[in-house]
């Protein structure tokens, strides 16, 4: 969100009309917003907006923004309060008026700016444009914000809009257990499950439990000795399992097969590697 600055030498007079009705505005919601003990714009709505629009002949936008501006002027004096401090009760004495990106039209190339005051009654200005407003101006990822007018210069917010929400083509649901991987793939109507076996990876591991338990007990008089033949055993246990891991290659005319290679003297033959091969 940025903030764009304009100098402005001076007013027409029915635009300095309109910012003392919209200071008006602000003040009498004050009053109201107090005396009801309202904080939010919709209760404030309720209240005020039907006697305000019939007693102000402004275009009807500028009172939600009369309301808006009135209740951050009441949150920062009752946050005052709330901490012991002296505080007079809030009154705007500078001429303003905010209004919406709805309630006014701008031409981003040539700066025209049109602020309606009542029915189709408006004020037209140019807005001086540098490179730097056009910078943003130009970009029409840059979305306008709020205007404010005050004496002697107009701010208007421009605001990045929101990226696109990111909208998956499948999910994938995966249940990790120890002898398989077990899942479902959906994508649209199609709803697949999916099994990666891990062939024998707990028994390898249960199988090196009970010797590395064997090995402390064995060697428990000796843990220098101990510590080399758990070390070493650790080890042969994690270079299997790496050796174990499973290669996939997709192939959708026939389900993968398993091969596996002989095994060691030190394990059975039903312990040995297995790698997953699509033919």
């Amino acid at each position: 969100m940025r903030s764009l600055l304009f100098p402005i030498d001076s007013l027409p007079p029915g635009m300095r009309w309109l910012l003392s009705e919209f200071r008006l505005l602000v003040n009498r919601s004050i009053r109201i917003a107090l005396r009801e003990d309202i904080r939010s714009r919709f209760r404030l709505t309720k209240v005020a907006y039907r006697a305000l629009s019939a007693e102000h002949d402004v275009y009807k936008q500028y009172i939600p923004s009369a309301f808006e501006v009135a209740l951050g002027v009441l949150k920062v004096y009752r946050r005052r309060m709330r901490k012991g401090k002296r505080s007079s009760v809030p009154f705007m004495r500078r001429l303003m008026l905010k209004a919406e990106n709805q309630s006014y039209r701008l031409d981003r190339e040539t700066g025209r700016l049109r602020i309606p005051i009542r029915g189709t009654e408006g004020v037209q200005l140019y807005l001086p444009l540098v490179e730097w407003h056009r910078s943003f101006l130009a970009d029409s990822t840059w979305g306008l914000g709020s205007l404010t007018v005050i004496p002697g210069k107009i701010v208007l917010v421009v605001r990045k809009d929101a990226p696109r929400t990111y909208e998956p083509e499948g999910a994938i649901a995966l249940d990790t257990n120890e002898d398989s991987l077990d899942g479902v793939v959906a994508s649209g109507e199609l709803v697949l499950p999916t099994v990666l076996p891990f062939h024998g990876v707990r028994r390898i591991q249960e199988t090196h439990f009970r010797r590395r338990r064997r090995l402390a007990r064995k060697k428990a008089g000796d843990r220098r000795v101990m510590r080399r033949l758990l070390h070493r055993e650790g080890r042969r246990e994690g270079n299997r399992i790496r050796q174990g891991s499973m290669c996939f290659r997709r192939d959708s005319s026939r389900p993968p097969t398993v091969a596996g290679r002989r095994s060691s003297s030190r394990t059975s033959p039903s312990m040995g590697p297995a790698v997953v091969r699509g033919k």
